[in-house]
Parts: structure tokens; C-alpha cells; sequence
């Protein structure tokens, strides 16, 4: 989320300095640095190549990119493959695909500049007859002028990357239209929605929506969260803008929506600023979580354009005016459960034309509340951040739901050396739960069992260490009758990227 980008500042500027100085570094410049940036601990067939392409970056004296520079592969152990040098890109990437030796268990390979601070740079895999493990696909990078990655959608073998400033990208990952796989996602179309709040928001394109239009059937909407500056608790900004994709190598910008400022609890008014989506696709009705505005009923049958400002059906804001920071919704067992960052979670219903207050809220104390995913009898709710006198946000809040869908808290899952947990979402059999994190040595992806929805089994985690990023979200999705989970990755480590793993051999 934006607000996270007070904690990334230093982080940004690092990235500005390296755009600011990238042509300083071309062919012969004298490398000063090496670091791992992706491909490390994937596993695979004995004998066969890595589905994803080990990958150093090279600097500079001034922490630049530097192009141009040889760098040497060796394999450490497993008795595998791997090219003897390659060049560093204009990026500063240098990549080489490591192929695994013929016996099972753990392989290494490394990276060597002599001499180079940070060389070398040792990779792990691991050989298995299964090929069992969480498998990382594909890494595909955004411009660090983006500056993120924030979220992905997929549906239909399509998925939409939220992009920030570079806007929403769109790849085939299985659809068939361009042949892509999750193994190498084909680009198929792109916009830059517009800018907010008098223009003073950039495209900041955070998540959206692909409406699949169940009366009409068509798949012509793709709704677009767009998310400005703001401060946790008090104040957000962005707006909604809808997108046609009728033509997906064509899409087109049609309509938005432009939440107006609220009342703060005090004599302030404060502008508002859209999150997380979701729809009620047979009733043609979008659900929006606004921060402090709380969250917004839209109405979205027929054609939409313009100023969308007319089809408001009914705004809750959950925890009052002074007490509501609104993460995300989910519709789920004929209730509207949304999670408040301050206020916990929440369950709704829209009677008639009014959202109503029916249960919960109140109930997370101790932390800021994330996001939530509904299953079941069950539900599970991320925290973010730090409240409080070390309150920091590495748990998992599990939540039983009685007859009537009353949250109660039932227990809690710790993740140890995180700092956020920023995203959950349960299999769509509600067998398994997949949990994203940042800050930290243990930043990446966390599967669970859910063989007992109220008591969590680890089963397996993918690490994306990083003191400043990690993994910002993960969507869960179904190709060609294998499970993915298509991950946004931070700026640190290793630049804004889209990154997909394959589960299938993991989870239940």
C-alpha cells in the first residue's frame, strides 16, 4: 500500500540515485559491487534446467547499474551444468541458467568477480525426483521508474499486473491468444490510467478488477484502484477509473469514481483514497474499501461512463468517523466482511440500499489490521506495520464465523522475522492458505494446510529476504489444471517484479 512508502523512502531514493547515474556505467567500467538478485532456492528434475535464470546485479562505485561486465559461473556442488561467464546487461543483470546434476538433494553455483565486494554469490537448488518445493517460474520485471509492483489479477488465463505509474500491464499466462505460460508470460496490452484528486495523484495503479458481466456476459470492464499519499488513520487519496477491455491489446479508459473528502471526527475534512475491490457480478455491484472513507457500494450494470458519482448505492464507514481505515471487502455467506486497520474486522450487509453495521469491529487492538480472505466457516486477516510498544505486524488472526457469520478470534499465527503480513487468500477448495510477507529475513511466501481451518499447518515457504520489501501480494490461480500463485515483489530486493511460482507439488 502508499502508505508504506514512508518506510521505503530511503529505499526510492537509492533507486532514483541508480536511474540518475545509469549511464555512467557502461562496457569496461570498474565494478565495485555484486549482490543476488532472483533464482535462488528453486527446485527441479534431476538433469533438468531451472525453470528461472540465476541472476546477479553489478554496480558501481556510486551503486550504479554497470553494463558490460564478464562475470564467471562455477557449480559448487551436484555436479550440474552452467555457462562459464555471461556479460552484465544495461541493467547491470547478469543471468545464467543452471542446469542440475544427475543425482537428488542439494546443488549449489555460484557467481564470481574476483576481487568484487560481494563475490561470490552462491546459489541453492534442490534435485528432487518429485520436483516437489514451491517452483519459481518466471520473474518479469517493471522499469524501476514504476516504482512498484502492488498486486496482480487472474482470471481466464490472463493477468493484469498493477504496475503504479507505468500503469496496468496486461500478459498471457495461459489464455492462448499470445501463447504465453506462466514459465514465460506474453505481454498482450497496456494503459496509464489518468490522474486524481485535481491532478495532483499520479496513475499509481495499485489492483483492480476483470467483471465478468454474468447478465450481459460480457467481459468488458476492468475496474482499477488507484491509490496516492495518505497517513494511516487519517487521510488517503485516489480514485477509481474503469477501464474497457473488450480488446485487451486495445483497452480504453471510460469512467471513474471520485469518493469526496470526509469528516475526520473533529472539524477537518480529509480526502479519501481507494484500496482493495470486490464484486457482486450477478447484482452488478462493486465493492470498494476507501481508508478513512470506508467503504463505498457502486453501482455498475450497463454502460459505464464518465463521472460514476450518481451510481453510489450506500457508504459504511465501519469504525466511525475518528476509527476507520478500511484495507479491504470480501462478499462471502450472504455478508460484506470487511477489515479495518484500525477497527479489526467487520461483518456488513447491504439491506435494501444501505450497508449496515452487523457484527464484529473493535476486535484488533493490538495490531493494524491487513487484508482478509472469507472461507467457510473460517476467516483469516493479515496485520501491517507496527502499533503500539512493539506490536509489530508478523500475525495471522484466524476468525470463526458462528451461524449468523459473527467474527470471533480463535487464534493466532505467528511468522517469524516479518514485518507486515500483506496478504492472504485461501484455495478456492479451502484446502490450503496462501500467505505473502515483508521487512525481514523471513519476508516471501507461506503455505498452510488447512486440513483444521482454525489451526494452520506450515507447509512450505519461499524466501524473498529483505529489510525494506519482500512480497506485497499474492494471488492464487488455477492454469491448465496446475496452482500458482502469481506474487508482486517489492522494490528490494532486486527491482519491482511479477513473480510466479508453481505450487501444484506442494499443497494439498
Amino acid at each position: 500500500m502508499t502508505i508504506r512508502m514512508i518506510r521505503r523512502h530511503a529505499a526510492l531514493a537509492l533507486v532514483a540515485g541508480m536511474l540518475a547515474c545509469s549511464d555512467s556505467g557502461g562496457p569496461g567500467g570498474d565494478p565495485a559491487g555484486i549482490e543476488l538478485l532472483d533464482g535462488n532456492g528453486q527446485a527441479g528434475a534431476p538433469g533438468t534446467a531451472l525453470a528461472a535464470p540465476l541472476r546477479v546485479l553489478v554496480t558501481d562505485t556510486d551503486g550504479a547499474p554497470l553494463q558490460g561486465v564478464e562475470v564467471e559461473w562455477e557449480v559448487v556442488t551436484g555436479g550440474g551444468s552452467i555457462p562459464a561467464s555471461t556479460v552484465s546487461a544495461a541493467d547491470g543483470v547478469a543471468s545464467a541458467t543452471f542446469t542440475l546434476g544427475p543425482a537428488t538433494g542439494a546443488q549449489s553455483a555460484r557467481a564470481v568477480l574476483e576481487g568484487v565486494p560481494g563475490s561470490p554469490v552462491t546459489f541453492t537448488a534442490t534435485a528432487s525426483e518429485a520436483a516437489g518445493g514451491i517452483q519459481l517460474m518466471s520473474v518479469t520485471p517493471v522499469p524501476p521508474t514504476a516504482p512498484f509492483v502492488h498486486d496482480t489479477y487472474v482470471r481466464d488465463g490472463i493477468v493484469f499486473m498493477f504496475a503504479w505509474d507505468e500503469g496496468v500491464r496486461i500478459y498471457d499466462v495461459g489464455n492462448g491468444m499470445a501463447g504465453g505460460t506462466p514459465a514465460i508470460p506474453v505481454q498482450v496490452g497496456a494503459i496509464v490510467t489518468g490522474t486524481a484528486n485535481g491532478g495532483t495523484v499520479s496513475p499509481s495503479v495499485h489492483n483492480g478488477w476483470w467483471f465478468h458481466n454474468p447478465v450481459t456476459a460480457e467481459k468488458r470492464y476492468l475496474f482499477v484502484g488507484q491509490e496516492g499519499p495518505g497517513s494511516v488513520g487519517s487521510s488517503s487519496s485516489g480514485d477509481i477509473h474503469v477501464v474497457d477491455v473488450s480488446n485487451l491489446a486495445a483497452p480504453v479508459e471510460v469512467a471513474f469514481y471520485h469518493h469526496p473528502d470526509q469528516p475526520d471526527g473533529g472539524d477537518d475534512d480529509r480526502k479519501t483514497g481507494v484500496h482493495n475491490f470486490w464484486m457482486d457480478e450477478p447484482n452488478q455491484i462493486l465493492y470498494a474499501a476507501y481508508y478513512n472513507g470506508g467503504v463505498v457500494a457502486l453501482d455498475v450494470s450497463g454502460t459505464l461512463t464518465g463521472d460514476l458519482a450518481s451510481r453510489v448505492i450506500s457508504v459504511n464507514r465501519p469504525g466511525g468517523a475518528d476509527n476507520t481505515f478500511t484495507w479491504g471487502v470480501q462478499l462471502a455467506n450472504g455478508s460484506l466482511y470487511a477489515i479495518d486497520m484500525l477497527s479489526g474486522l467487520h461483518q456488513l450487509q447491504l439491506q435494501g440500499n444501505t450497508l449496515v453495521n452487523v457484527a464484529g469491529g473493535n476486535n484488533v487492538p493490538d495490531r493494524f489490521s491487513s487484508d482478509l480472505w472469507v472461507h467457510g466457516s473460517h476467516a483469516y486477516t493479515g496485520t501491517w506495520g507496527t502499533r503500539g510498544a512493539g506490536n509489530i505486524g508478523n500475525v495471522v488472526k484466524v476468525w470463526t464465523l458462528s451461524g449468523s457469520g459473527a467474527p470471533t478470534l480463535a487464534n493466532s499465527v505467528t511468522i517469524a522475522n516479518t514485518g507486515t503480513v500483506s496478504d492472504v487468500q485461501v484455495s478456492a477448495d479451502g484446502a490450503w492458505l496462501a500467505v505473502t510477507t515483508e521487512y525481514g529475513s523471513g519476508a516471501g511466501l507461506y503455505l498452510y494446510d488447512l486440513a483444521n481451518p482454525a489451526s494452520p499447518v506450515l507447509i512450505d515457504r519461499y524466501l524473498v529476504p529483505s529489510a525494506g520489501g519482500g512480497l506485497h501480494t499474492g494471488t492464487i490461480a488455477v492454469i491448465n489444471g496446475r496452482q500458482y500463485v502469481f506474487a508482486a515483489r517489492d522494490p528490494s530486493p532486486g527491482g519491482p517484479a511479477m513473480m510466479i511460482f508453481d505450487v501444484t507439488d506442494v499443497v494439498p
